[in-house]
């Protein structure tokens, strides 16, 4: 565990807002009834209180927060995040959080290569809110145009779609996959001392991997699994680690979400990554 990491509250969200940003996703905005405070890649469980509480608690990875307020993406998948869409302002959640482990800040003297696909935006976009300087580069991924939210990235993030629908008219978006847009990014690929921050999918983790094996770069990836509890109890999100010659199973909610790539054998052959195969440096 990493001893900077801040210790978890649970605490009572109030919404402040809840609205669709995109075709596709909710900006939820609580305000909390207890201090908080954060590391970019770091987790929220939340859940109805009192008796309307659904059995397991929710994991949604934090967009952005402040002091007192935690701000959440998410798509409507279920009866949880369909629930989620109905609340009013002055609705309530519990909050527990913040959990796991976050992505490392930047190293000096480092370029950052962000990658977000799909509702795996959070934590990279809290990463450059927080860390981001001139030289870094962040990308997002979406199925269309219309499931991007523009107004939430601005113009400073390259755009990749699967289907060249829904782009609005004077926006630019790339058609392919979001490590294909980094890869083709004028003077990116010549910078020796780039690190990987990415989230979303497992393909998109999986290119995220190869195009840092490709460049000699680090590569951090945050990990989308099904959570219980939050906090390494239950074991219902263990995910296969290197550990010296051999693998064992990790709790991506306490050891993780954030892994060096190089530790993940599900994201194939470490050899050319930087790094510590056989734990984190």
């Amino acid at each position: 565990m990493n001893p900077s990491r801040p210790a978890p509250r649970s605490a009572l969200g109030r919404v402040t807002a809840n609205a669709l940003v995109s075709s596709a996703f909710l900006r939820l905005d609580l305000e909390l009834d207890q201090p908080f405070a954060f590391l970019p890649g770091q987790f929220v469980m939340v859940n109805e209180p009192g008796p309307r509480s659904w059995t397991f608690s929710r994991p949604f990875s934090i967009l952005a927060g402040t002091d007192t307020s935690v701000s959440l993406l998410y798509r409507v998948v279920g009866r949880g995040t369909a629930a989620m869409a109905t609340l009013a302002r002055g609705a309530t959640l519990q909050v527990l959080g913040p959990l796991g482990e976050p992505f490392p800040a930047p190293v000096e003297g480092s370029t950052a290569v962000l990658l977000g696909g799909g509702v795996g935006l959070p934590p990279v976009f809290a990463w450059r809110e927080r860390w981001g300087g001139p030289r870094d580069r962040a990308f997002f991924g979406a199925r269309d145009g219309g499931e991007v939210p523009w107004e939430m990235l601005g113009n400073s993030w390259g755009i990749s779609v699967d289907r060249a629908e829904g782009v609005p008219p004077g926006r630019g978006a790339f058609t392919g996959v979001v490590t294909a847009l980094a890869a083709a990014e004028a003077g990116l690929a010549q910078d020796d001392n780039g690190v990987v921050y990415a989230c979303g999918p497992a393909p998109l983790l999986k290119a995220a991997a190869r195009l840092a094996r490709a460049q000699g770069w680090r590569c951090w990836v945050s990990l989308e699994e099904h959570m219980g509890c939050g906090y390494g109890v239950c074991k219902g999100c263990v995910v296969p680690v290197r550990d010296g010659n051999g693998t064992r199973n990790a709790t991506c909610c306490f050891e993780g979400p954030v892994f060096d790539a190089a530790n993940l054998p599900d994201l194939g052959d470490p050899s050319a990554l930087p790094g510590t195969a056989g734990g984190a440096a």
